[in-house]
């Protein structure tokens, strides 16, 4: 016996309002509804996720929310143009030589140390042992980042 199908056509669901039925499909083969949003965006859910109130917007209102959460998060992590967070974020997977701002120059057959600071990247200087790098790079860490972790600190 066939389903019987609900006509959900001009219902709203929170900030979204039914327009029709679709051609587009679902989970399943089933038929998504089209649906407008207050911020004029189209979308397209299953009539039962908009029964249940699993959605009740576009996404936008997700968006608009986390995009406030950043900005908010940017301006109490950031100092001088500096994040602190970044001062001490563990070091990347693809880092070869095992500490952050060393790398090895195979042009140059020499190790170069970097540190980040304000936004711009300061080169420390090209160096032939990899442990004369980690030296540089962790003098460089005393100068530059030093100041900024002691204030969080306090």
């Amino acid at each position: 016996m066939p389903r019987k199908r609900i006509d959900l056509t001009g219902q709203t669901f929170g900030d979204l309002k039914v327009v029709g039925l679709s051609d587009k499909r679902g989970t399943n083969n089933t038929r998504l509804w089209e649906c407008k949003c207050t911020c004029e965006n189209t979308t397209y859910v299953l009539g039962i996720s908009l029964r249940a109130g699993y959605y009740t917007s576009c996404g936008c209102k997700h968006d608009a929310k986390r995009d406030k959460g950043l900005v908010e998060h940017i301006a109490r992590d950031r100092v001088d143009g500096t994040r602190k967070s970044a001062l001490k974020a563990k070091l990347h997977k693809g880092n070869k030589s095992g500490h952050k701002g060393v790398r090895w120059v195979e042009s140059r057959q020499k190790w170069n140390a970097n540190i980040g600071f304000k936004g711009k990247q300061i080169n420390l200087g090209y160096y032939t042992t990899k442990e004369d790098a980690i030296a540089s790079r962790q003098a460089g860490e005393e100068k530059y980042h030093r100041p900024y972790l002691e204030d969080e600190n306090e």
